[in-house]
């Protein structure tokens, strides 16, 4: 490519480098201004509740029989909604006597279908000239008049429950929902669904729409695809009135979808809200071929000046202005344009400097159907242990207490080891308004056993304190909840966060301290002291804690009492429900196999032992024939242990130097099984006075006790039922309340 236009002379080349110095050097300034400027995350100004009603804008151009279709389909999406909807049909460029039929046709169904076909009202634009798609929707968001408004096709037929499956996503942060796009026609291969995303490239530009995976989760989407998109209309508004250089079709919902990232929201797609398009391509029935292929090949190069999107200079996008026909010169040049280019440019290039990773958008994000509420406190969680399914204790009570709150508390995830979540992680998931998942910390099997130290450092990596910040402009929690002594290092950035309404929360689930001022101790005090508050398991724990904000948020169990039967007697059989993903269960029942289990075995030929040891046991027992042997049965997956509480004679416990608490132990007992546990294992529940659970010394100390109550049924199931008046305190309704209580008194503190 030349580096001026050819045949021309040096005259007008001067004149032509004078007349686009103002864009070069609009994309130079930015490029050199960013870096220097604060690093700072956006945060736009964001409503704390959503007014109902949306409008819908119909860009319409000489095909009223593909109209109507569109129409009849828009009036039954909006019967199934409870708002008042405003629906504006721009006929540009076409004759308005062809619509006569139509809008007769619309007002004899309104008055034959009272109801809520009278909260729709219908607006009818006519413009004699074409005013292209970016003039259209400029027409009718004019006229637009409730918060919300969907950019819906002409040829474009919504399924019966589009618009009511978008409407729980307009949430505070969200500036555009798209909706799952299938064509009429269903051999056609899905080029186009909706869900955007794009391919990386050193020269050009190069967006794409993508499959949709299985599963009902919104996710995130690069941008809202301009024919079937939920939009925020005062944003809207000003996309559109700064995309001119886009005129007249195409790359401008790229655009709109870009600046709204780089300027702090999110754009999501939705699988459920459905639509169905007949692609009949109203561009190619009024432009050539050459001349549609030049339009999209120039907007993309705006694309990429405006928001740097690919590695090409400043210089070389004049260059290449130059190297087009002196015809099209006039479309790069002004004052205007560079300006608008300055300020987009500056803006992308500031969001990738604090590196908003555009590749991971439709990636790494999950987004539940809630709907904003003022009132109810926002909570960021943040864990460096995958949560669901809940394969550990630790996340077992997350998922059990987030369950319970979720129609009280908007919660919010920021989860590492990606890679362990799946299509079966999503029925949690949906409890959660916005889940963001990272990897790559750096783990490998072959690790040694690091000490608490190397471990906070290992857990509070660069991506996830970078996402971590992301996250908290975001979505503006109320309470930064950080899961695990190990993540506590994340705290040492608070000071970045310049507004400072956030309290941040320390959830502990075991405390490490030794109570004895060490080193290891004096880390860890320095640690904990970055928090506003931190909660503990057990009352031991919470002795151990020098912070005077220090609460009790037990761990509990789901209560089982009611439907609960009497344990078996025969064939009598032994529980034990520790994933061996904790050290100290792996370890316990190894222990529990050698210095218990043979002589009970002996005593009880029949005896079984049922291990609820997930994933991670199964590489164990490959290599460890205790695991295998007669009478033993590792459970090597996530299950429900329900059903083998319900056929266990009693509960094992055999732990030893654990903090926190055992939910197995309650988890037993609120099913009305006796648990057999360590002194140890029995941390936090040992002062409680509960006859179901008994305890011996040490591990082989178990047997003793195991043997008496398996001989002795009566005494055994009259325990069972005896401790129904302390257990009441420790079901996870019970938890979940004293939970909800921290979070509001957190709320309710003055801001830094």
């Amino acid at each position: 490519m030349s580096d001026a236009p050819r045949r021309i002379s040096p005259l007008a080349r001067v004149l032509f480098l004078l007349r686009f110095l103002p864009l070069y050097a609009a994309m130079g300034l930015a490029d050199w201004l960013a870096p220097k400027l604060p690093r700072r995350w956006p945060q736009p100004r964001r409503e704390r509740a959503t007014t109902p009603g949306i409008s819908v804008i119909v860009p319409e151009r000489g095909t009223p029989s593909t109209l109507a279709i569109t129409l009849d389909a828009l009036a039954a999406a909006c019967a199934k909604l409870d708002e008042p909807v405003q629906v504006i049909i721009v006929v540009n460029g076409a004759n308005p006597a062809a619509y006569s039929a139509i809008i007769r046709d619309r007002e004899a169904h309104e008055a034959a279908v009272p109801g809520r076909m009278s909260r729709i009202h219908w607006e009818w634009q006519f413009h004699e000239q074409p005013l292209g798609y970016d003039g259209a929707i400029a027409a009718g968001l004019a006229k637009a008049r409730h918060p919300w408004t969907y950019l819906l096709n002409s040829d474009m037929r919504l399924g019966p429950q589009a618009l009511a499956e978008l409407l729980p996503y307009r949430q505070r942060q969200v500036f555009a929902i798209t909706s799952q796009i299938f064509f009429e026609d269903p051999g056609r291969r899905r080029e186009e669904t909706g869900w955007s995303d794009f391919h990386a490239h050193h020269d050009k530009p190069i967006v794409y729409e993508r499959t949709p995976e299985p599963g009902t989760l919104a996710r995130g989407n690069l941008y809202p695809g301009g024919g079937s998109s939920l939009c925020r209309t005062a944003q809207l508004r000003r996309y559109v009135a700064d995309a001119h250089e886009y005129h007249p079709f195409y790359w401008e919902d790229a655009d709109f979808g870009l600046r709204a990232w780089n300027e702090g929201w999110e754009v999501l797609f939705c699988p459920t809200s459905q639509a169905w398009h007949g692609h009949r391509g109203t561009v190619n029935r009024f432009y050539k071929q050459e001349e549609i292929e030049r339009v999209i090949a120039r907007n993309a190069q705006w694309f990429d000046m405006r928001h740097a999107w690919t590695p090409v200079t400043p210089i070389e996008h004049i260059r290449r202005i130059a190297a087009r026909a002196p015809e099209h010169w006039p479309e790069f040049a002004g004052l205007a344009r560079a300006w608008r280019t300055f300020r987009v440019r500056l803006r992308a290039r500031r969001t990738r400097a604090l590196g908003l990773r555009y590749d991971r958008i439709t990636q790494d994000s999950y987004h539940g159907p809630h709907p904003s509420y003022a009132m109810r406190p926002r909570v960021l969680l943040v864990t460096p242990f995958a949560l669901f399914p809940p394969a550990h204790g630790g996340a077992r009570r997350i998922a059990e207490l987030v369950t319970r709150l979720a129609d009280r508390v908007d919660f919010f995830l920021l989860g590492d080891e990606r890679s362990l979540y799946s299509l079966a992680s999503e029925p949690w998931l949906r409890q959660v308004r916005a889940t963001h998942l990272i990897e790559g910390r750096g783990d490998r099997p072959t690790d040694a056993p690091m000490t608490l130290a190397e471990r906070m450092q290992r857990h509070a990596w660069p991506e996830l304190r970078q996402k971590l910040d992301r996250m908290i402009a975001l979505y503006d929690p109320d309470v930064v909840q950080v899961e695990f002594m190990e993540l506590a290092l994340v705290a040492d950035q608070r000071p970045a966060h310049h507004a400072g309404r956030a309290r941040w929360l320390l959830a502990l689930h075991d405390v490490y301290l030794n109570g004895d001022g060490g080193d290891n101790d004096a880390a860890q005090i320095t640690a904990l002291q970055r928090f506003d508050a931190v909660s503990a398991c057990s009352n031991e724990d919470i002795a151990l804690l020098p912070n005077a904000h220090a609460h009790l948020i037990g761990n509990g169990a789901i209560d089982r009492r009611a439907g609960a039967l009497p344990s078996p007697q025969t064939p009598p059989r032994l529980l034990f429900m520790g994933p061996f993903r904790y050290t100290q269960n792996r370890e316990g029942i190894l222990a529990f196999l050698d210095q218990a289990w043979p002589a009970l075995r002996c005593q009880f030929p029949d005896l079984r032992l049922s291990i609820l040891g997930g994933a991670e046991s199964k590489a164990v027992a490959d290599t460890d024939a205790r695991l295998t042997q007669d009478g033993v049965d590792l459970v090597s997956t996530f299950v429900d242990p329900a059903s083998y509480l319900a056929e266990c004679t009693l509960s094992i416990n055999p732990q030893y130097d654990i903090r926190g608490s055992s939910i197995k132990l309650i988890e037993s007992l609120l099913a009305r099984r006796v648990c057999v546990s360590t002194a140890a294992g029995a941390r936090g529940f040992a002062r409680e006075g509960l006859q179901g659970l008994v305890t011996a010394a040490d591990v082989a100390g178990m047997a003793a006790p195991i043997a008496a109550l398996l001989a002795d049924a009566e005494h055994r199931r009259r325990i069972e039922k005896a401790d129904d008046a302390r257990l009441d305190t420790h079901t996870w309704d019970a938890v979940a309340a004293r939970q909800l209580a921290l979070y509001r008194s957190l709320q309710s503190e003055p801001r830094a």
